[in-house]
């Protein structure tokens, strides 16, 4: 096994030596107080790994891998992407949306971009360094070396529970630490078996799921963890099994998957969508049309009502959507009392967060359902149809 590491080219151990340095740089500038947490994730994590891939490129001296039909494999690897962002997004009509923590702006959505693209696209072209390298014979023990290195990186700023039971480490462990081992050894993998260009839309894709979209599928920690380690099962056994054939069995499925796969997404996707407007399912889009509810959304937003069913709790503070005489009306709940009728129903008193005055109260028979998470902006569309239509 030692004779093994003197295999291995220097300049790869000192490639390896630096991903390790990018890996633990953020959480070590951030635990110094050195910078903030924010920072440290958006400035020290990407410009880390750039100043790590500019040396994994003057290390290569132009090397690259002899790989062939990348280009199939990257479509092979966005296709699967594809089918499982559509079907991960839409089982959020199921469940319910949450809004996503990372992506609460169009702002905080270009920093995303910025900064965690540059990471990704930084962090794999370091990992394919090594591994192109490490050479034919160090593939595999070498490889998981490089694979734990960058699963540290990926699992960046958190921190395991300081003095918790063996349930909470557990819990850690599926939450965080099995997801990043495995795409890491799937990113591995694909640097080997598929090329930089496959690699890249994997890496890229994933995290992109994570960071961009505004609302995310309210996912608890197991089903979150399972869903990404299924995702990187499904990307590996899809591109271990298109290895093989002819140039022209290739070139068929070539054209082939990539088409099959956009038919299920937007077949799944069209349903979905028709079920989804039409209120069959328990969620349903309504866009506010004015600014009582300033500053949690405004005019122009679209909000995701879970339509009242049963016996749902409302509970003070909770957003609620009701029918008044000839409108309806999104606001927070204030106050809740019994009808005087004796019928032991809850009246519901509200309030736009804009407004100075309350509403009149409102039967429970009235109430539509409650406010589970906002889009920002993309009602407006149906705000400019109605108001041409008010004007004509």
């Amino acid at each position: 096994m030692f004779r093994r590491l003197f295999t291995v080219k220097p300049a790869a151990w000192w490639l390896l030596l630096t991903a390790a340095v990018v890996a633990v740089a953020p959480r070590l500038a951030w635990q110094l107080k050195l910078v903030d947490s924010h920072d440290a994730l958006y400035i020290v994590q990407p410009v880390a790994a750039l100043i790590g891939a500019l040396l994994a490129r003057y290390l290569l001296h132009g090397q690259k891998s002899r790989l062939r039909h990348t280009t199939d494999k990257a479509f092979v690897v966005g296709s699967v992407l594809s089918v499982w962002f559509v079907l991960y997004f839409m089982s959020g009509l199921f469940l319910t949306f949450v809004h996503n923590a990372v992506a609460s702006s169009w702002q905080a959505v270009g920093l995303n971009i910025i900064s965690f693209g540059a990471s990704v696209l930084a962090l794999e072209f370091m990992r394919y360094s090594l591994m192109v390298l490490a050479g034919r014979r160090n593939l595999l023990w070498f490889g998981v070396l490089v694979s734990v290195v960058c699963a540290i990186q990926q699992i960046g700023l958190i921190l395991p529970p300081e003095a918790g039971s063996f349930l909470e480490l557990l819990k850690f462990g599926i939450t965080y630490i099995l997801p990043a081992g495995v795409m890491s050894l799937l990113l591995t993998y694909l640097s080997v078996a598929a090329g930089f260009g496959p690699q890249l839309v994997y890496g890229l894709g994933a995290i992109a799921a994570a960071v961009l979209p505004p609302i995310i599928p309210k996912y608890d920690w197991y089903m979150t963890s399972m869903s990404s380690v299924l995702l990187a099962v499904a990307v590996y056994m899809v591109v271990d099994r298109s290895g093989g054939g002819t140039d022209a069995e290739r070139l068929r499925r070539r054209h082939r998957r990539p088409r099959l796969a956009f038919d299920a997404m937007f077949g799944v996707f069209t349903v979905a969508l028709v079920c989804f407007m039409t209120g069959v399912f328990t969620y349903k889009p309504v866009v506010i049309m004015s600014n009582s509810m300033l500053p949690v959304f405004s005019r122009g937003s679209v909000v995701v009502v879970q339509q009242l069913r049963g016996s749902m709790d409302i509970q003070v503070g909770d957003i609620i959507q009701y029918e008044a005489e000839h409108k309806t009306i999104t606001h927070r709940v204030v106050a809740i009392d019994t009808a005087e009728d004796d019928s032991g129903d809850r009246v519901f008193t509200t309030k736009g967060d804009n407004n100075k005055s309350r509403d009149e109260p409102v039967a429970q028979s009235r109430v539509i359902g409650i406010v589970r998470s906002t889009i920002p902006y993309a009602g407006y569309p149906t705000v400019w149809l109605h108001d041409i239509s008010a004007k004509h």
